[in-house]
């Protein structure tokens, strides 16, 4: 019996992210197939043409030099995805580094970030989790491989969608990309903020960032405690009961990443007390550049953050603040150590390991 993926000889990339605002997942494609293209440009992997599909509606398109980007079709969103990437990926290794894939490309490997959907599945718009809930029993089935982005999430789509132990693997991210950026110190002056002054939130308001228990650590600060800050958008075509922030707290909304490098640089440190993360690639940021971090005791966090970060209980506001008071008065690690622990995640790595398991697909 000849295998799916015989003859093949090119690998396509599911582009749709290009499409979409700039969250976690679409961070990781992008700064993947970054690193990809390097590798690409230096021979260090196999030369492999690499093709990126987009809809027409897909924004900046970032310039590589090995990886070439056509936008095709006259669809968008999940149609574009499931009627015209097929048609234009027809005879090629199709690779979707976030959201869905189409059914009927059956070569292919995909990246799941996490089981969200299946574990914390009120926190998402009913539309929403049922559609992915039902193309990933499909697409975990057929697909040559699965990626995913910690050993947590592993475990969970191993349980939530029966999947084999050999076709799944889970290659972590990486949180340079943001030293690429040059700081932007107007931000701290058009929100009046004070280096060392201020507490740093950033996410999406998915019901899973906590935002309530970020708010309510607020009250059990001590008095003259520097306030919280909250950088980041809100999707609610994704997310259920999407919270909004209360008095007391300041919301910037969205920062580039210029302005968000000079927010972790300033920050007296960053706090991620959420519920689920199928990595936590801002507390990855904000070590890469020396900030402290407090997270939650929860989900991927300790896996990933090992002995770095300060861990605090998510359900409670009481040792959510004196967490981060522990770590306002000096209570952690160096930020040389931060910095150090940062930089063995690297984006080339990740892009070796994946290009390891694209490779591999395309042989068989």
């Amino acid at each position: 019996m000849k295998s799916t993926c015989e003859h093949l000889r090119s690998i396509t990339v599911n582009g749709r992210f290009l499409s979409q605002p700039i969250t976690g997942v679409q961070r990781y494609a992008i700064e993947l197939l970054n690193a990809l293209d390097i590798l690409l440009q230096i021979n260090s992997i196999e030369q492999v043409p690499v093709t990126v599909l987009a809809p027409q509606d897909a924004r900046e398109i970032p310039r590589w030099g090995s990886l070439r980007v056509e936008k095709v079709g006259r669809l968008s969103g999940q149609l574009w995805e499931q009627l015209d990437l097929p048609i234009h990926a027809r005879g090629s290794l199709l690779f979707t580094p976030c959201g869905g894939a189409p059914v009927v490309h059956r070569p292919h490997v995909i990246t799941i970030h996490d089981a969200g959907p299946f574990s914390t599945p009120g926190t998402y718009t009913v539309a929403y989790r049922s559609y992915y809930k039902a193309l990933q029993k499909i697409l975990t089935r057929t697909a040559v491989h699965i990626i995913t982005v910690s050993e947590f999430s592993r475990q969970e789509l191993m349980g939530f969608l029966r999947i084999p132990p050999e076709r799944i693997t889970a290659i972590p991210l990486s949180g340079e990309h943001i030293l690429r950026h040059r700081p932007d110190d107007a931000v701290l002056t058009r929100y009046a903020l004070q280096p060392g002054r201020y507490i740093l939130g950033v996410g999406s308001k998915n019901p899973n960032k906590n935002l309530s228990g970020l708010t309510q650590a607020a009250g059990y600060l001590p008095a003259g405690s520097p306030e919280i800050v909250i950088a980041g958008g809100s999707n609610h075509s994704v997310f259920a009961n999407a919270q909004d922030s209360p008095a007391g707290i300041r919301e910037l909304g969205f920062v580039d990443d210029s302005e968000l490098r000079t927010l972790y640089e300033s920050a007296g440190c960053f706090l991620f007390p959420s519920f689920y993360e199928g990595f936590g690639l801002p507390p990855l940021e904000a070590l890469t550049l020396g900030c402290p971090v407090v997270v939650a005791r929860a989900a991927s966090l300790p896996e990933v953050f090992r002995e770095i970060a300060t861990y605090c209980d998510p359900r409670s506001p009481q040792d959510i603040a004196g967490q981060v008071s522990r770590v306002l008065a000096g209570g952690h690690p160096s930020r040389e150590s931060l910095v150090a622990f940062a930089s063995q995640f690297t984006w080339e790595r990740c892009a070796k390991e994946t290009w390891k398991i694209l490779s591999e697909a395309l042989n068989r």
